[in-house]
């Protein structure tokens, strides 16, 4: 399948891309020779291949999820300016 300038102008037209004369020729053969390609590559047989979501098998370490310092609510809000019933009070920004 090749794209011709006709496909490439409409295009360009419909993504509101202003391209000139010479840019609708050079983009015509990239996406043609882009489309050889794509072609190209369905006619490898892929059945065998596992699907992946990676190209390298790479496992994130993880580390426990433990508690290490507790509850802190009173130090945290004694840091506060302003505070009501265990909150932070902070300032009506919207009316």
């Amino acid at each position: 399948m090749s794209i011709d300038a006709q496909t490439v102008q409409h295009v360009a037209t419909l993504a509101r891309l202003q391209v000139s004369a010479e840019e609708v020729e050079a983009y015509a053969g990239q996406l043609s020779r882009i489309l050889a390609l794509m072609e190209t590559l369905n006619k490898l047989p892929t059945e065998t291949v596992i699907p992946m979501s990676h190209a390298v098998d790479m496992r994130i370490p993880e580390r426990e999820d433990v508690v290490c310092h507790g509850n802190q609510r009173e130090e945290l809000l004694a840091c506060a300016p302003d505070t009501d019933q265990g909150h932070f009070r902070v300032p009506k920004i919207i009316e």
